[in-house]
């Protein structure tokens, strides 16, 4: 099963369940408490919130081999052209030896045993210093010739074991990939299974559960003023997504609830291909040009390991949204924290990436007020959140200049 499909199954989980899946009698509850139906919706929570964070963790992981994979794929091209460019030329330096020992079989070659007897025998001193002459530029070219066909050899088998040596690496990442795929694929197939067992009501209780437990974060977040002013801290300041939370479709006026699946944009995204040769803009209209490219993917699925332009995981729409604004930066959650320039949170601007987690396996972008944009996980489509919807571990910058964080 592919991770689109899996994707697509979990998406449908809560719809199909409301459906399908009838409500559990209270004096079952009591005979099999161990049964996911069975639990507290706190415990509920707290399990799916762990089983979406393992199987994103599992997705970053993937995605460092994809993107390493990919690397590997052009290093082994390039190999393999440049092999293929020196055995050509070996051919071509065998081609010529072939031709000068066929002149000197046939006595047709300066250096051929009848041409160094004519020189030998000249009746005229001034004809065989000029032959002799003839003859060592003869065996200089000929030593070149030689010492060139060697050379040749020496170069094809380096490449030839080079180009050897990236292939094996490539087949060990496609091998490893294809582990780390059925991973992931593994621990979606664990959330569907969970989602099935639960009831229509068990599941608006959870996600109403998880809202109350994002808009208690939201408001401490803001009112501890670790935002700084300009990001909307303050004790007065209403919590972003308490309550029932509308988030227009874009492209349609409407608003969906918040936990409701919202339809596909009908904006199409540019493609983050930048101009070659445009001039690079200040870090901060980078970021907003990197904003407006995100908050034109609102609506569009998540995807585990997608990059666009029709779905996103979580680093792949940040990394596509920053390649889009002329700074590529990279492809995991986890690197973009090692690498880029790290920003304290009273600092933010649209833009900055908000780490989550401790082990930084979630991102999104910072859109201002205390909201983020981000494709949250699988079931559910990019969109506008809170701040505080994740664990926070932190914030980076993509700059000029990235620094290595170990």
């Amino acid at each position: 099963m592919s991770g689109r499909i899996v994707g697509s199954v979990c998406a449908a989980a809560i719809t199909a369940t409301a459906a399908l899946v009838p409500a559990v009698p209270a004096a079952t509850a009591t005979a099999a408490p161990s049964r996911p139906a069975d639990r507290s919706v706190s415990e509920l929570l707290t399990q799916l919130k762990t089983l979406y964070r393992k199987a994103e963790e599992a997705t970053e992981t993937y995605n460092a081999t994809e993107e390493k994979l990919r690397k590997q794929r052009t290093r082994t091209r390039e190999l393999t052209a440049e092999l293929v460019h020196a055995r050509t030329k070996l051919a071509d330096s065998h081609d010529d030896a072939g031709r000068l020992a066929r002149q000197q079989y046939q006595g047709h070659s300066t250096l051929s045993s009848y041409a160094f007897l004519l020189t030998l025998l000249t009746p005229h001193p001034e004809s065989a210093a000029d032959e002799a002459r003839e003859l060592g530029r003869a065996a200089g070219r000929e030593a070149a010739l030689m010492q060139r066909l060697t050379r040749g050899e020496r170069h094809a088998d380096t490449i030839a074991t080079r180009a050897r040596t990236a292939l094996d690496k490539q087949l060990s990442l496609t091998a490893k990939r294809k582990k780390q795929r059925d991973k992931v694929e593994k621990k979606l197939h664990s959330i569907e299974k969970l989602l099935a067992a639960l009831s229509a009501r068990q599941i608006a209780q959870v996600a109403q559960r998880e809202r109350q437990e994002t808009a208690k974060a939201q408001r401490e977040l803001l009112d501890s003023g670790a935002l700084g002013p300009a990001n909307g801290a303050s004790p007065h300041a209403p919590a972003t997504g308490g309550g029932t939370r509308t988030t227009p479709t874009p492209g349609s006026g409407r608003a969906t609830p918040a936990g409701t699946p919202a339809p596909v944009a009908t904006v199409t995204a540019p493609r983050p291909r930048p101009a070659p040769g445009r001039p690079a803009m200040p870090t901060a209209e980078a970021g907003k040009r990197a904003l407006a490219y995100a908050l034109n993917q609102i609506g569009k699925p998540y995807v585990w390991g997608a990059e666009g332009p029709n779905s996103f995981d979580c680093s792949g729409l940040t990394s596509s949204a920053w390649a889009y604004a002329g700074r590529p930066i990279p492809r995991t959650s986890q690197e973009q924290w090692r690498q880029l320039p790290r920003v304290p949170l009273n600092q933010l601007r649209p833009g900055d990436l908000v780490i989550y987690y401790k082990g930084a396996s979630h991102v999104a972008m910072y859109a201002g007020n205390g909201q983020v944009v981000q494709a949250p996980r699988t079931g559910q489509r990019v969109k506008l959140s809170p701040l505080a919807s994740n664990p926070l571990h932190g914030a980076v910058r993509p700059g000029p200049a990235t620094v290595a964080k170990r």
